[in-house]
Parts: structure tokens; sequence; C-alpha cells
């Protein structure tokens, strides 16, 4: 098990790594390569190899701010956040919700204190990507409103890092891992979270370094760079 390091600014880590590796080289020449090599240092504040990552200079990581902390063992206490909708004032009041599969699977194997789960349609999954919930709530809410409901699973020890280091997007979910002087974008599967941390269930170890700040920029520059051509300046 390994203890959180303290996010560190770029200045201070992935810069030093970035600054060894690329102390001592020059920037290749158009005559020599015909072009200035991105990875080489002084060519760009920032390049990009394929399968290596994104490479920043010095200032260009302190302006986007990157720091970093490691993937540690922590106990989480999965906490799921859905938008119900009331259809009868019960008591008890009873109101819908849809879910992904796998925060429905969790919800059933653990239930919940907050709310009861009285039933569970599966046959929208296929069209819609998710699952109706039929739950049981406190108090009493009037028919047609919409409440935000958490939903608290059990807790358990699972490798997590800060919910700010994992991107998001149409092709799922990804962390920037320091890969020696570069930073790579990662493939994960994540699972629990209580809000702070999010548990990473497969894609990373423990220990390894990722990017919890300036990871949005990091995505942005990254599509400037394979996507848009060109070094960025």
């Amino acid at each position: 098990m390994s203890r959180l390091r303290r996010n560190l600014s770029m200045g201070t880590a992935v810069v030093a790594v970035l600054l060894a590796a690329c102390g001592g080289k020059k920037a290749g020449s158009a005559d020599e390569h015909g072009h200035a090599h991105a990875e080489e240092a002084g060519a760009a504040p920032a390049s990009f190899k394929e399968g290596k990552g994104l490479q920043l200079a010095a200032e260009t990581a302190n302006a986007i701010g990157v720091k970093t902390a490691e993937v540690e063992e922590r106990k989480l206490a999965h906490a799921f956040q859905v938008t119900a909708s009331v259809f009868d004032a019960g008591p008890p009041a009873r109101a819908t919700t849809l879910v992904p599969p796998e925060i429905a699977n969790e919800l059933e194997r653990h239930p919940p204190a907050e709310a009861k789960i009285l039933s569970v349609r599966r046959d929208l999954s296929s069209a819609l990507t998710q699952v109706e919930m039929v739950l049981a709530l406190p108090g009493s809410p009037k028919i047609g409103t919409t409440l935000e409901v958490t939903l608290r699973g059990p807790e358990r020890t699972t490798p997590a890092v800060p919910r700010s280091a994992v991107l998001r997007s149409a092709t799922g979910s990804f962390v920037y891992v320091v890969n020696g002087a570069h930073l790579l974008r990662t493939a994960v599967k994540t699972g629990a979270s209580d809000g702070t941390f999010i548990e990473i269930s497969d894609g990373l170890y423990t220990g390894d370094a990722v990017v919890t700040a300036g990871v949005e920029q990091l995505w942005l520059t990254e599509l400037r760079l394979t996507k848009g051509g060109g070094h960025s300046h």
C-alpha cells in the first residue's frame, strides 16, 4: 500500500523529469530531418510522440498548472447521485430513475440505506443503455417532484485517484500517466466514487503517478498536436 503523495506542481516533479530528459539535446535541423522533431528539447512548448505521449516545456507546464499524485489504495464508499421523479405520493412515496446497468447491479447487491429499491427494469437497457429503478423514498414529496438522491454503497479498499484526474470523453475514461519525460493518456475503467476520489478498476497500478490538475488542457493540447497538425505554439 502506498501513500498518496501531495499534489506536486509540474515545476517541481514532472518538470524536473522533463528537463532532465531534455537537457543537453538540441533540436534537429530541417536540413537533417526535414523538420525539427517535436520530441527534442527546444523544438516547441509542447510536442507529442505516438506511444509516449505529450512532452511539455517547463513554461508550458507551469502555465497549464499541471499537478500529479500517485494511485493509492483507499477505502471508498460508493456514492451514487441519481435524479428521481416522484409519480406516487404514497406513503411511501415512489419515484423512478434511470441509471447505468453497472450502478443498478451494485445497488441490488448492496441495497442503500437512503431509499428502498422496489423494482428494476432492464428491458430498456438495450435501447437506452440505462436501467429504470423504482425507489421508495422517505418524507412526503409531491407527485411530479424531481429530487436529487444520493445512494451510498458499502465501503471497500480499492486503488483510487482524485476525481479530477479522470478525463471522460465519448470514447471512454482516461488519465494522463507520468511516462518518463512524457505524459501518456491512458484508458481506465472506473468504479466507486465518494465524490472526491474514484476507484480505478483497470488500467493503472498502485504507485503510478497521474496528472490531477490541468487534465482538460492537456487533452486539448494533444488534440491540437494530433488533429490540428504541427507544433503547439
